[in-house]
Order: structure tokens, then sequence, then C-alpha cells
């Protein structure tokens, strides 16, 4: 998704553009000042309404929701944002072109309309790229994966068991079986426990690498997990998460989920 932050600005002229001919279509006898400043405000909108599905896209429908769950909730949210875009720029032009009002009204239904199905296509658009990325990811990993699996090395030494981090002005030492799973969170990974969470400022690779591989495995580019806390393995169409002891879900990516299966022997 940084590919649409990076991109903010061609997203913006899009939406604009959009508006513009959307304001012309529908206000045809307005005067055309009006209509600018309707297809200005509709677009600032857009743009609005874009970003905040992107982010909806981001942490909601994404990681674990099932077809049917994404048909009904693109279909109900983007009605609701639907209108509540038409409402909002019904009451600018109210406030700023009260004598073109009556013009107005009559294109209400068209505008709900026209703004649902824009609405919609966004969210199509959003859910083919993560579609792509993830199988691009997923890519990535199995390369990683198999000069992981292809390996020889069995130096047991190097395995840590325990890891120690800052809380406060105190060190905590939390032996790795406490751990539930890690995961990356920029600069730092974040260490979860049944009795919290905690941050240190080092990378996922470099954890991994310390991480005996009889109790821990990588089942995503962002998450290590202790497998002696798995509970379950779940499946959402063609995705698959693990629950843990904590009944916390995590999504497993294509490729880490067949080593996460040999390891499990199953």
């Amino acid at each position: 998704m940084e590919l649409f932050y990076a991109n903010r600005k061609s997203l913006g002229m899009g939406c604009l553009a959009t508006a513009m001919l959307v304001a012309f279509a529908v206000g045809v006898g307005q005067p055309v000042i009006v209509t600018i400043v309707d297809g200005a405000v509709y677009g600032s909108l857009l743009f609005t309404t874009c970003l905040l599905l992107l982010n909806i896209f981001r942490f909601v429908v994404t990681v674990s929701s099932t077809p049917k769950f994404r048909v009904v909730f693109i279909t109900v949210f983007t009605l609701i944002t639907s209108l509540l875009v038409t409402g909002v720029e019904t009451f600018a032009f109210y406030l700023c072109f009260s004598s073109s009002f009556p013009s107005f009204v009559p294109t209400l239904s068209v505008r709900i309309i026209i703004t649902f199905l824009l609405f919609i296509i966004t969210c199509l658009f959003y859910l083919y790229y993560y579609e792509i990325s993830d199988k691009n990811r997923d890519h990535s990993e199995s390369m990683a994966v198999e000069k992981t699996t292809d390996s020889t090395e069995n130096d047991a030494t190097r395995y840590i068991d325990r890891i120690t981090v800052r809380s406060g002005t105190k060190i905590k030492i939390i032996p790795v079986e406490n751990i539930l799973y890690i995961q990356a969170d920029g600069d730092y990974i974040s260490i979860c426990t049944d009795e919290g969470k905690w941050l240190k400022e080092q990378t996922m690779n470099y954890t991994e690498d310390r991480l005996s591989k009889d109790s821990f495995v990588r089942i995503h580019r962002s998450y290590i997990v202790n497998i002696h806390r798995i509970s379950r393995i779940e499946r959402y169409g063609e995705k698959q998460l693990i629950v843990l002891h904590n009944n916390e879900k995590i999504k497993i990516s294509a490729a880490r989920y067949r080593l996460l299966r040999q390891i499990l022997g199953i």
C-alpha cells in the first residue's frame, strides 16, 4: 500500500478530474463557476474517502476476511460512505449556492449512484493490488524458505534461551519458552507473552537466526511464532491462520505454511 501513499498527488489529480467530469455531466444548466466549485468539493471528498478506504483495507478487510465478509463489508461500507459524501457535498452546495440548490436536488440520486460505483471500483482495485502484493511477498518468502531448508547448518550453541528487554528503568528477562510470537514493528520487534508485549531494537532476521528451529518458525515476513503455543490452524478461503493459546490469530503466508506443516508433521 506504500505505492498509494507515494503517489498521493496523482491520486488527488485523478479524483479531481473524475469529480469535474461528474459535476459537468450532472450539473447541466448550472453556471460554470457553480459546476467548477461543485467539482472541486466533490473531488476533495473523493480523495479523502479513497485514503480512508485504503486504511480500512489495510487493517480490516485483507488479513483474515472471508470472501463473503468482503462482499458484504464492501457493499455496506461503500453505500454508507457514498451517502455521507453526497450529504456533505449537498450541505456545502446549499451553503455556497442556495439560489442554484433547487436544480441540484434532482441530481442527488444520480450522484449517490455514481459515488457508490466509484467507491466499489476503488475497493476492487485496492483488493486486486493487495492480492498481487501478497502473492509477490509469498514468492519472495518461498525463495527464502528454500534457502533455509537447503541449509545444513546445525550449530545449536548459537541459539538463545532468553531475551532481555528494557521496561522503564528496569531490564526484564523473558525466557524464550514464554514467548507466544514475535512481530516486526518498524526498526523494532514486538515480543508477545501472556504477560504483555515488549519492544526491542532488533531485526527479525537476526532474531530468527538466534531462536531454536525446534521451537520457533517464521510463518510470515512479519511474524515468528512459538510452535509449542499453537492451538490450531484455521482456513479462510485460500488463506490459513494459526490460533495461539491466547486465541490471537495470525496469518500464514503460502510458502511458510508448507514449512510449518513439515515442522509440525502434518
